[in-house]
């Protein structure tokens, strides 16, 4: 065999070395960090993969891409940075404070860092909550200002995402009209596709914004959607780097949606520059009323309503008393068709359960409610006393008895089964320093999923108010009007936080068409008024 000229080994070696650069893996940071409300999907457990992060190694082996994982933001910095080919944010809140999931925080150079990392050439993928990071005067986004376009004085993040966060309804079905059908990711989808979500309403698009889908905002429910369509989906460049972002990615099913992966498989693409695609601006074209927001209106300053009364508005809205303030009407025990005799008290339009020695034996019991329920909006406002322990449950099966872990039978006795709105006192109860992440604290999915550390609580002897969404498969609780906790029943999240639950031996547990209110009785003075619950109309 003849040896190789100098230049024709110089030439296999330049070929080596670029297939070996070419099949290098791209690599991508996901940071999940939540000053603010943290998203279920992207929820660490036991130290496991949230949803979607299990949905993106899944997508990283069948692209050849290498996810990092992290929540610090502290890493930030142009040496971190530069060891990834893109950014992917699902983010809320100003990632410069510990906040919410108490992680470290950005520093203000780490965040110029990351956007003189994307100017340099690199990529930035957000979804869903990444446009609720980093507000523009975040310290009136609950005023009318959130309602406001603030341009070039919006904050440096907002204009490098391209649009802001201002509020979102409720959860429902809403076409999005596909506006460059040949952008990556998009060539198969259609001309429009719909799917069930929680839709942000946004503000304050970049104009040079390349829109890629438009919400139907006319032909949705709410006061938020009162708009002309918006975009929702959109690319722009940033110096030499690439924005790709997408409103998509609150729902497990979402990230599990074929139409949802196509289009965040072609953005990650482009992002990283393995695809390419023209992003001339296109808002005025695709969106020409973008900047026309929903209206803010203030509330009117009215009196308090009367306890366990309903205001013309609410009636109108469709909600009924679930407890009349006066009588037991409605009601029974858990474990009989009557009331209880004891244990519970209706005084001053106050009903309370009283203290028992902290064995359920000894008082009245849990009470439900004569009636079943599936799709509903509860309402209640409840008062704790010291060291207190209770609970709303919903769902309830008065049916279906804890299983003995020696006979592996129904023991017969307890609670009745169903998912609970925990009522605790965080500070003296010990049940908030079991369970897992603090999944027993007050407001939290008890033993399954906790509320946020930093959720609003009343002091002890003050009336906090609880909420809770029932449609369909997802439910949510709130907490003085925070929400606390949200979750798809049925699902693969819900069955695997089911699995590590003292709830594990119960068949189906979560997952039935319907079932009672109850209010617990566990030991602990509590009481509760303005018992309120509307069921919309079916769809």
């Amino acid at each position: 065999m003849k040896a190789l000229k100098f230049g024709a080994f110089v030439s296999v070696l330049t070929i080596l070395f670029l297939t070996a650069a070419e099949a290098a893996p791209k690599r991508i940071l996901f940071f999940t960090k939540s000053s603010g409300y943290e998203h279920s999907v992207i929820s660490w457990k036991n130290g496991q993969p949230s949803f979607a992060e299990k949905v993106l190694l899944d997508l990283g082996q069948r692209n050849g891409w290498e996810f990092t994982f992290s929540k610090d933001g502290s890493k930030f910095s142009p040496e971190y940075l530069s060891q990834f080919d893109a950014v992917f944010f699902y983010t809320t809140g100003d990632l410069c404070s510990k906040g919410t999931d108490q992680q470290p925080p950005m520093t203000p150079a780490g965040k110029q860092a990351l956007f003189d990392y994307v100017r340099g050439g690199k990529g930035f993928i957000g979804t869903h909550a990444a446009d609720d990071t980093f507000h523009t005067a975040n310290e009136s986004q609950k005023g009318p200002d959130r309602y406001l376009n603030h341009g070039t004085n919006a904050d440096p993040y907002v204009c490098f995402i391209g649009g802001e966060f201002i509020i979102h309804g409720a959860q429902q079905v809403a076409t999005n009209r596909v506006i460059d059908p040949n952008f990556p990711g998009f060539e198969k989808v259609g001309d429009s596709f719909a799917f069930q979500e929680e839709w942000y309403s946004l503000k304050d698009f970049a104009p040079d914004d390349h829109v890629l889908t438009v919400i139907d905002a006319p032909h949705m429910n709410g006061p938020m959607y009162d708009r002309p369509p918006y975009p929702n989906t959109w690319a722009r460049k940033e110096g030499n780097g690439r924005v790709w972002y997408t409103a998509l990615g609150h729902r497990e099913d979402v990230w599990t949606n074929p139409t949802f992966q196509q289009i965040l498989v072609g953005g990650i693409k482009w992002a990283l520059g393995e695809v390419s695609a023209d992003v001339p601006p296109n808002l005025q074209t695709a969106a020409p009323g973008a900047y026309t927001n929903p209206r803010f209106v203030a509330p009117k300053a009215t009196a308090p309503a009367a306890p366990n009364t309903l205001t013309a508005q609410e009636k109108a809205a469709g909600w009924r008393l679930l407890w009349d303030g006066k009588t037991s009407a409605g009601w029974r025990s858990a474990k009989s068709e009557n009331f209880p005799a004891q244990g519970w008290f209706i005084h001053d339009g106050v009903l309370t359960v009283h203290e028992n020695g902290g064995e359920e034996s000894a008082g009245g019991g849990d009470i439900i409610t004569r009636q079943r329920y599936a799709n509903f909006e509860l309402a209640a406002d409840f008062k704790c006393t010291p060291g207190c322990n209770s609970g709303i449950k919903i769902f309830a099966q008065p049916n279906i008895s804890p299983i003995d872990k020696v006979t592996g039978k129904p023991t017969g006795v307890g609670s009745a089964i169903g998912m609970e709105f925990q009522i605790l006192d965080d500070a003296l109860h010990p049940d908030a320093k079991l369970g897992r992440d603090g999944d027993r604290t007050i407001g939290s999915l008890y033993d399954l999923i906790p509320a946020p550390k930093d959720k609003k609580v009343l002091p002890i002897g003050e009336w906090n108010h609880a909420r809770i969404l029932s449609q369909g498969q997802h439910v949510e609780f709130w907490l003085n009007g925070e929400k606390t906790v949200e979750f798809e029943r049925g699902l693969a999240a819900f069955r695997a936080a089911v699995a590590q639950s003292k709830f594990k031996d119960i068949p189906g547990f979560g997952e039935w068409a319907d079932g009672h209110i109850l209010l617990q009785e566990h030991g602990s003075e509590v009481s509760f008024r303005n018992v309120k619950l509307r069921e919309p109309p079916a769809k």
